[in-house]
Formats: C-alpha cells, sequence, structure tokens
C-alpha cells in the first residue's frame, strides 16, 4: 500500500504540489505535537533586581579594583500613577457649617484597540530595602567607601547595607 501511495505521489505535477502541500499543511496543524514551548516572560521586577545588582557589581569593581558579587533586596513592585477627575461634593448646614463632604475621583480613559485604558502618568520602581556586596581581596578602606558611597545612591541607612572583602 505504500508503495502505491509513493507511486501516485511521484506521478503528480503542477498543481498537485500545492494540493498536496497544503493537505500537509492541515494535518500538521490538527497533529497534537505535546505541549508546546512557552516564551519566557520578562519580569520587570527581575529585569530591576538584575540591573540595580550589576550596578552595584561595576561599582564595587571600580572602588575597589576587584571583582565583586552583588544581591539587591527590594521592597514592593513597580508601582503607576494613572490620569483622574477629582470632584467633591459639599452640603452646608443653615449655619453654613459643612454638613457632608464627599469626594468622586474618576480616572481619565483613552479609546485603545476597541477598548478603553487608563492614561498613565507615572512609573516608580520598587524601593531597594537592602544590598550585600562582596568583593575579595579589596582593602579595608575600599570596603568603607564602597558602602558609604552604596547608602548615598540608594538613600539606605547603614543597617541595610553589608559590604565586605
Amino acid at each position: 500500500m505504500l508503495k502505491e501511495t509513493l507511486q501516485k505521489l511521484t506521478k503528480i505535477k503542477g498543481i498537485g504540489y500545492v494540493a498536496l502541500a497544503l493537505i500537509a499543511g492541515i494535518a500538521l496543524l490538527l497533529v497534537n505535537t505535546g505541549e508546546g514551548a512557552e516564551l519566557p516572560v520578562e519580569d520587570k521586577n527581575t529585569v530591576f533586581i538584575e540591573n540595580a545588582e550589576k550596578t552595584l557589581r561595576d561599582l564595587g569593581g571600580k572602588v575597589c579594583g576587584v571583582k565583586c558579587v552583588a544581591a539587591v533586596s527590594v521592597s514592593g513592585g513597580y508601582t503607576y500613577t494613572y490620569a483622574s477627575d477629582q470632584s467633591v461634593r459639599t452640603v452646608y448646614n443653615a449655619d453654613g457649617t459643612v454638613a457632608e463632604k464627599e469626594a468622586t475621583l474618576t480616572g481619565k480613559t483613552v479609546n485603545l484597540n476597541g477598548g478603553t485604558s487608563l492614561v498613565p502618568l507615572k512609573e516608580s520602581p520598587p524601593k531597594i530595602s537592602g544590598v550585600a556586596v562582596v568583593c575579595r581581596g579589596a582593602s579595608a578602606n575600599d570596603v568603607k567607601a564602597l558602602k558609604v558611597m552604596i547608602q548615598a545612591l540608594y538613600g539606605l541607612e547603614e543597617q541595610s547595607v553589608f559590604v565586605t572583602n
């Protein structure tokens, strides 16, 4: 049977090749090939931490003159501020004092691809809450200088920064 099918396929000419390719394509779409490969999703918090660690390794290398490793701890994640309208409704008593006050906040939206979306004003990265850097072979003075620089760079308290050789 396979031999007969192959003989028939070898006799196909012109438009037959197009039809054969179309049938093969449809067959491949219908065949279950198992689980599909998942594309990696880039997490903004992870990218932020990786970039901060790279900055610290580079800074440590320049200050201490040796290769450094770094770890960063963050609190929270990215935060967003959106455009909005605020209205305040105030009801007064007969004597002029405020009886009731109600504020309403409405997010501003734009039409986007058939739907609506809030209008972003600001994106704020996570807050760095702690840093650890190890620079093997660095002098004690270089370690102290690097610690002070990191505190100033990220606005951290002394107990939130650990630098050692």
